[in-house]
């Protein structure tokens, strides 16, 4: 293929430069068709004009001194010098201009500069010359360990924070040297595993210590390494987290100090956060609402009670004082809790709030008051019991005067009359009656000491009883015989109704029929003129003997029943009473039943008189084999 002139200007058309020529003033005699798109310029628009008309202001001097030694350098000598051009746009362009004289040739006549457009290349370079700098200063700056490797893992850079972590002048990290300074006991599974993560393009974690031999001191370091693209190696950091590990080392101790000391007071104590949700649970609280922390935690307090008790009273929100985290809100609230098996809990609760990083917290401390309110319950009892004594203990004192003084009136007055009268002869008819009336007095007041005897033989303990077989329908008769005059001069009617088999029992006689008399004699006075008690006994459904006294006097009321069995007391307390008695006839019956393992029981109406029921377990029930054996 012949070559022509119309082949090679279409080939410097496409080319990346722009072929010139220069002549010895300085002016373009020749420009190529590339100039169009290289330079913005049609060709015939640079022919004629100066080299420096279209370079920098800052450069012109340059160019005319560096064109002047082309024009002087042998022929074919060529030279390389990079300025910058204005393009037809407007823009500096930087154009790497290569000269080669060719004034000899009289076909040129000139010096022939290829012009390239080499802006883009400068920029990249700047950009990367600026990049590495700004790496570099980042990396010798960074808190952290920075290094880059070789595709072997051999260290190829380690900034100064590296050193200063390892220990080591950073030339001797290089490479392998790095490991030297690896915690002895950590340096071959650190080797292995950073070998090992070389085949492998996943980022590797490594966590061991660096030991510093002359210091005697271990640094706990974390070492984070990721491949470069391209397989050329490798870069990482290296972060020495020893203040964290002691941080968080303290931080652990300090919880489990603290989680020791809440599980081991006696108090409960709960935390809830600003959304009532509970955060902490001790294991005095688990024990007190019988439920583990675990099944509480992270869920509403609301389930236990109103999550209104641990915070500010009428819900305004407390202000902590300047440089204040924590304050006590409430102290001593006296609420009622529940469980989550639904029973009632009294607690104290004292309640303090706390802030960290705007977040509000409220800790309560709990105290279980079931136990002081049923002591201050017992001592509101023992108070009032202790004042009804007292009240019970005057109109006691005020009733044995008035029993003790109508008997002892009696004799006293009797035995006057007898002294008086004792050389009266008219009067000796009368002794008799005077006798009689003093032995009566006296037996009523041995019967009314003899009572107070008993019940104090019974409370403290001190009664003795008989284990005798007795006939105890012969108990009754004759119990009843007893209250015959008492009750002919009440104008009351006694009647008697026993079971045919009525079994004998074991027993202290007199006691029985002592305790039989006292109901008895209770009937007869609590009844109207013209009245009936009745005595019976038999034997219940279950096996038990049962001694019914039932009379139709007056009754006492249902709620009255319980304190007509205690000693001393009774309904009507006026001197004006009507009924006489020191109120020992119940409760001393009632307590020797119960020291025969019976029962006493009462059922009354008022004004519809009153039944009493003795009844004696079927182990007092003497047998035919008992008998005969």
């Amino acid at each position: 293929m012949q070559v022509t002139e119309k082949t090679i200007r279409a080939l410097m058309r496409n080319a990346r430069d722009v072929a010139t020529v220069v002549g010895a003033d300085g002016t373009f005699t020749y420009v190529g068709d590339a100039a169009a798109r290289v330079l913005g310029y049609a060709p015939e628009r640079l022919i004629g004009t100066h080299l420096t008309d279209h370079a920098h202001p800052d450069e012109r001097d340059e160019v005319v001194r560096r064109f002047a030694a082309r024009w002087e350098a042998p022929s074919t000598l060529s030279g390389t010098a990079v300025f910058r051009f204005r393009h037809a746009d407007g823009r500096w362009r930087w154009v790497e201009a290569t000269g080669n004289n060719q004034s000899d040739d009289p076909d040129i006549g000139g010096v022939v500069l290829n012009v390239r457009d080499v802006t883009e290349q400068l920029d990249t370079a700047e950009r990367l010359r600026v990049s590495e700098a700004r790496y570099q200063t980042l990396a010798e700056s960074a808190p952290v360990g920075i290094f880059q490797t070789d595709a072997d893992g051999g260290l190829l850079y380690a900034n100064a924070r590296l050193a200063s972590i390892a220990g080591l002048p950073p030339e001797r990290l290089l490479g392998d040297g790095w490991f030297d300074a690896i915690h002895p006991q950590d340096r071959a599974q650190v080797a292995a595993e950073w070998r090992a993560g070389l085949a492998t393009d996943r980022p590797l974690l490594l966590d061991f210590r660096f030991h510093d031999a002359m210091a005697a001191v271990d640094m706990r370091v974390l070492c984070q390494r990721v491949p470069l693209e391209g397989g050329g190696g490798f870069i990482g950091t290296i972060t020495d987290v020893s203040e964290y590990v002691r941080t968080a080392n303290a931080l652990l101790l300090s919880e489990a100090r603290n989680q020791a000391t809440l599980d081991t007071v006696a108090d409960a104590i709960l935390t809830i956060d600003d959304r009532d949700c509970i955060v902490s649970f001790n294991r005095a609280a688990e024990e007190m609402f019988g439920v583990s922390a675990a099944d509480v935690q992270w869920n509403a307090v609301d389930a236990l009670f109103p999550a209104t008790h641990l915070r500010e009273a009428a819900g305004e929100r407390f202000a902590f004082a300047p440089g204040q985290t924590t304050a006590v809100i409430a102290r001593s609230r006296l609420i009622e809790a529940r469980r989550p098996d639904g029973s009632a809990l009294p607690i104290e609760l004292s309640v303090s709030a706390s802030e960290v990083e705007g977040r509000r917290f409220y800790t309560g401390i709990l105290r279980d008051v079931t136990e002081r309110r049923r002591i201050e319950r017992e001592i509101i009892a023992a108070k009032e019991a202790a004042e009804a004594a007292d009240k019970a203990k005057s109109a006691f004192v005020a009733t044995m005067s008035h029993e003790l003084r109508t008997p002892l009136n009696a004799v006293i007055g009797f035995a006057q009359l007898l002294e008086m009268k004792l050389n009266d002869p008219a009067a000796i008819n009368l002794y008799p009656d005077y006798v009689r009336s003093i032995r009566q007095s006296g037996e009523q007041l041995l019967a009314i000491i003899d009572e107070i005897l008993d019940i104090a033989r019974v409370e403290s303990g001190r009664l003795e009883l008989a284990d005798d077989a007795l006939d105890l329908g012969g108990v009754v008769v004759q119990a009843v015989a007893d209250q015959q005059f008492f009750a002919n001069h009440h104008a009351i009617a006694l009647e008697v109704a026993l079971d045919p088999d009525l079994p004998p029992v074991r027993g202290d006689e007199r006691r029985l029929r002592q305790a039989l008399c006292n109901l008895i004699s209770n009937g007869i006075k609590f009844s109207h003129p013209q009245g009936t008690v009745t005595v019976s006994a038999g034997c219940d459904a279950a096996g038990w003997v049962a001694l019914v006294v039932r009379d139709t006097g007056i009754g006492l009321d249902p709620a009255d029943v319980h304190k007509v069995t205690q000693p001393f007391v009774q309904l009507d307390q006026s001197m004006a009473r009507k009924f006489e008695g020191v109120g020992l006839g119940l409760p001393l019956a009632r307590r020797l039943v119960e020291a025969h393992g019976g029962t006493l029981t009462i059922d009354s109406q008022v004004n519809q008189g009153c039944t009493v029921t003795i009844r004696l377990p079927p182990d007092r029930i003497v047998t035919v084999e008992d008998l005969l054996g």
